[in-house]
């Protein structure tokens, strides 16, 4: 049976699973009681606004397993469609959101099961990896790993904030005339990552034109000087309800100070001595606060899951055929092998291109592989998390062939991504 809205199928005598239909208000309802239960009220309206006003509604996925005896849904998680860049490349990826069991029911592999449909779902439609924004340790034993940067945390001090008078430079509201503009700074910006959005018109409007809906309450404001529109920024609160969340385009000093002194107005009310910010690390406006005498006190990431390595890398063979290209290995021809101790891909290149990848399963025959990364942890290569040497320092069963080091960093280097969701 296709796996779509609507598929059902008996797990045992006591559930079954299901994925649910956007017409039956009834299922929707308990989906979204299931959620304010398990993660509390404050899901409510922003599960409300997935439900009807997601910009692909129609490919957002409800999973969820039903106690066959009071017939009430006790389990879910949902499949939602993403597109991320990769160099040149565009990946079909799907994140795992709204997972939640009531506690009456966990400790029964629940969402064990609601995995295994959702990877199911992958393979049939085409998603090449899954990613999730969830809490921490537990995703592990459905496979994933951290390997994408997602939430950085800062402290400021609203003393530091300059007080230079910047009358000059004004800040309003967005509206949906600076569409375009948003999307030209946008893509301005984020085309200098390795992995970021592709988003369609009705995306990029769900994204920073939702104040009625966000979780978050984020807002998106232009600043502007004597008319003209210089750059964009979306300023709202962090999903723990700690600090501020803020995420702008290419910001110059004048447009970064003018951005905290607008913070410091609206802030200084909730702790005149500290504001906790979330600002990406590797921002302009993150080395201003750096500047500024603030300290980064934590980070957080995408936990991240490719199910089936040989698919990406089969995805990606147009980008590691240009790394080739743009290296000392143009005219190799080498059988590069790369196990995560369960199994083996094998890259075969031939006068610098790829000509074939096959995978072999079972673990590794000592010294028959040029790079062995366990597990999961050969994510945060491939995707570019983070380097060989990176890796190496803290898992001492992450092995390569000498002769292979090199052509190993040409292929997987390490690469700053900025990868986010449509809300």
């Amino acid at each position: 049976m296709e796996l779509v809205k609507g598929y059902q199928r008996n797990l045992n005598q006591h559930f079954s699973i299901h994925i649910a239909e956007n017409s039956k208000k009834e299922e929707l309802q308990q989906i979204l009681e299931l959620n304010v239960n398990v993660h509390g009220e404050s899901v409510r309206a922003y599960l409300n606004h997935i439900f009807l006003n997601h910009p692909r509604k129609e490919d957002v996925l409800f999973l969820y397993i039903k106690d066959s005896n009071s017939n009430k849904i006790i389990s879910s998680i949902s499949l939602m469609p993403l597109v991320w860049r990769f160099g040149t490349t565009i990946i079909p990826v799907c994140e795992m959101g709204f997972v939640g069991t009531l506690e009456k029911y966990r400790g029964k592999e629940l969402i064990v099961e609601l995995n295994k449909l959702y990877e199911s779902i992958m393979a049939e439609k085409g998603y090449i990896i899954s990613v999730i924004r969830g809490i921490p340790y537990y995703y592990r034993k459905l496979g994933y790993e951290f390997a994408i940067p997602l939430d950085h945390r800062m402290f400021l001090s609203p003393t530091k904030i300059p007080l230079d008078n910047l009358e000059y430079l004004k800040i309003r509201k967005a509206d949906l005339d600076d569409i375009d503009f948003i999307v030209s700074k946008y893509h301005q910006y984020y085309g200098d990552f390795f992995i970021s959005n592709i988003y369609d018109k009705d995306c990029y409007i769900s994204k920073f034109f939702n104040d009625h809906y966000n979780e978050f309450k984020a807002s998106t404001y232009i600043i502007e000087t004597s008319g003209k529109s210089i750059t964009y920024f979306t300023f709202g609160k962090t999903y723990d309800n700690l600090g501020y969340d803020i995420k702008t385009s290419h910001i110059n000093r004048e447009c970064g100070i003018k951005i905290l002194q607008y913070i410091k107005e609206i802030v200084s009310v909730d702790n005149p001595d500290q504001v906790n910010l979330a600002i990406r690390e590797d921002t302009d406006l993150a080395n201003l606060i750096g500047e500024l005498g603030g300290t980064t006190y934590d980070t957080y990431g995408w936990q991240v899951k490719v199910p089936n390595l040989k698919t990406y890398l089969d995805k990606l063979k147009p980008i590691l055929e240009n790394r080739i290209h743009n290296s000392n290995f143009q005219g190799v021809i080498q059988d590069l092998k790369i196990s995560n101790y369960k199994a083996t891909i094998i890259l075969s290149f031939n006068n610098g291109q790829i000509s074939t990848i096959k995978m072999e399963k079972g673990y590794p025959k000592e010294l028959s592989c040029d790079l062995k990364l366990p597990g999961s942890i050969l994510f945060k290569l491939i995707l570019g998390d983070r380097s060989f040497k990176e890796i190496k320092y803290i898992m001492k069963d992450a092995k390569v062939k000498h002769e292979s080091r090199e052509l190993i960093d040409v292929l997987f280097p390490k690469e700053i991504s900025y990868p986010d969701t449509y809300y």
